[in-house]
C-alpha cells in the first residue's frame, strides 16, 4: 500500500515524502503516523502571488526562501523578499520552520518534497498545490494500522549505534 507512493525503500520522490527521515510534516510521534495511517491527510498550498504582489515579488520571496535554507540563491533579491515573506508566514512562521498544526513544511532545512531552486518555489507560490495520502482505515484492520506506524515509526527512529572502546 505504501510503496507505490513513497518507494520500496520508503525513501520516497518528488511530492512523496521519505519517511526515512525524521521530516515529518505533521509529526512523526506514533500517534500522528497512526492517525495519518487512518484518516489519510490532504495538504493544501493555496496559491499566493496574489498576496506577494507582482512576479518580481514573488521571484524575490523564492530567493528569500532559498536563503532561509542555505541554499544558493540571490541575496539582493532576497533582502527585497524578506518583507513579502510576511504572507507566507502565516502558516510557515516568521522564522520559516513550519507548523506541523498547519502541515506546513519547514523551509530551513534542505528537505524539498516539490522540488529545489528559484523555479520550484515560483512554480509553488505562483500555482500552490494539493497533495493526499489516503486513509487506509478501509484496507487496514486497526491492528495493522498499529504494526505498520511502528514500522514507518521506526524507519525514521533508528539507535544510535553504540561506538566500540578501542584499547
Amino acid at each position: 500500500n505504501c510503496a507505490q507512493c513513497h518507494g520500496s525503500d520508503a525513501r520516497g520522490s518528488k511530492g512523496f515524502p521519505n519517511l526515512t527521515d525524521g521530516d515529518w510534516l505533521h509529526g512523526g510521534a506514533p500517534a500522528k503516523l497512526v492517525e495519518t495511517l487512518t484518516l489519510g491527510r490532504q495538504g493544501n498550498m493555496p496559491p499566493m502571488a496574489a498576496a506577494v504582489g507582482t512576479p518580481d515579488d514573488v521571484k524575490n520571496v523564492a530567493h528569500y526562501v532559498l536563503s532561509l535554507s542555505g541554499s544558493p540563491h540571490d541575496s539582493l533579491r532576497s533582502q527585497l523578499g524578506k518583507a513579502k515573506f510576511t504572507a507566507c508566514a502565516a502558516c510557515h512562521g516568521m522564522d520559516g520552520k513550519g507548523n506541523q498544526a498547519l502541515g506546513a513544511p519547514n523551509l530551513t532545512d534542505d528537505i524539498w518534497l516539490h522540488g529545489w531552486g528559484e523555479q520550484a518555489i515560483v512554480s509553488m507560490v505562483n500555482n500552490g498545490k494539493v497533495n493526499v495520502m489516503p486513509a487506509q482505515a478501509g484496507k487496514l484492520t486497526e491492528a495493522q494500522i498499529h504494526v505498520l506506524s511502528a514500522y514507518v515509526w521506526g524507519l525514521s527512529n533508528k539507535p544510535a549505534t553504540l561506538a566500540t572502546a578501542r584499547p
